[in-house]
């Protein structure tokens, strides 16, 4: 009797665990959730609006005049912000580089902050209300201190001090630097000793090297216009007219301009905020990627918010820096 052998049996698999079904209570649908509430609000704002414009006119004004421009001239209040930066830096920086990485850091913030927990939560960490108020708090403090320092109000209320003691007393010239930001490159001077044969450039060569004089003009590398006899040429006329305007034929560098207008306000932008992580990771309160991001959104908010209501309720003719009640109102 032949007896026939069974093949081998495969190990029988495990049965694959189902997917958990989420409970009704943790969805939210378009329709009703969303929509309903959004057209309950509109109807509402609409309501308010409504019963304003019936007692209070609309600020209008006359139709555009090139001949007679108001002043202050003001940006709309979710563009303040902006205006109030072209004031303290280059408007380059201020109009283009500082919205283009704001905007690419908020986007990149969902892949930095992979962190679940807490999620749909006010202050879902241990110490996020903590860490917010800290970054309310030295936020206000430095932006605010920032752009009165700007102003010079720290020189006023110095020279208003002094001369109830000294009617003569005045902000000393050894520390004109220090009157605003600007004073680095328009009041602050000083000279070092070089040599007569290091000196380049257009300014005066009196073996003295002077700040600012001597830093206005700064010849950039291969700029065709500065250097040996080798190192010199003409204008690119051969090149088409697009890439003319990106060759940096004559470019020179104003160094007081560049440091006052684009590395002192980076400098700020980027030290300031390193500053408050650095010390919240001291205090213990910073542990987490997600406390990060809570105290550095948190700065960013504060900053959009303060920039907007000194711009929108602190400046008054020629952007100065003055009292709400003293900002004047355009009359149509």
């Amino acid at each position: 009797m032949v007896v026939e052998a069974k093949p081998p049996q495969a190990a029988p698999r495990e049965a694959a665990a189902p997917r958990p079904r989420r409970e009704r209570e943790q969805e939210l649908l378009v329709w009703p959730d969303l929509v309903f509430v959004e057209f309950i609000a509109a109807v509402v704002f609409t309501l308010m609006f409504l019963i304003l414009s019936t007692f209070i006119n609309a600020p209008l004004l006359n139709r555009a005049n090139l001949n007679i421009t108001p002043n202050p001239s003001k940006a709309p209040w979710y563009l303040m912000h902006l205006q109030e930066l072209l004031l303290h830096m280059h408007p380059a920086t201020a109009g283009v580089i500082v919205p283009t990485v704001a905007i690419i850091l908020l986007m990149t913030i969902p892949y930095i902050d992979r962190h679940k927990d807490g999620v749909g939560q006010w202050f879902g960490t241990q110490n996020a209300v903590k860490i917010a108020v800290f970054a309310f708090i030295f936020t206000s403090i430095f932006t605010s201190g920032l752009v009165l320092y700007d102003q010079g109000r720290h020189v006023d209320v110095t020279e208003n001090i002094a001369q109830r003691f000294d009617k003569d007393w005045e902000w000393p010239a050894s520390l004109s630097m220090l009157q605003n930001v600007r004073a680095i490159q328009t009041s602050w001077e000083w000279g070092i000793p070089v040599p007569v044969s290091s000196q380049l450039g257009p300014g005066e060569h009196d073996g003295e090297l002077n700040w600012p004089n001597d830093f206005t003009h700064i010849p950039m590398p291969f700029n065709g216009t500065s250097g040996p006899d080798w190192m010199r040429w003409g204008p690119p006329s051969s090149l088409p007219g697009w890439m003319q305007a990106l060759y940096w034929y004559d470019l020179n560098l104003n160094f007081p301009a560049f440091v006052v207008e684009q590395m002192l306000p980076v400098l700020f932008m980027v030290g300031l905020p390193i500053v408050m992580i650095v010390t919240l990771r001291k205090i213990g309160w910073v542990v987490t990627t997600h406390d990060t991001v809570l105290a550095l959104f948190t700065g960013f908010i504060m900053v959009f918010i303060i920039l907007t209501i000194v711009g929108a309720g602190f400046r008054g003719a020629g952007q100065d820096l003055v009292m709400p009640w003293s900002v004047p109102v355009p009359e149509g």
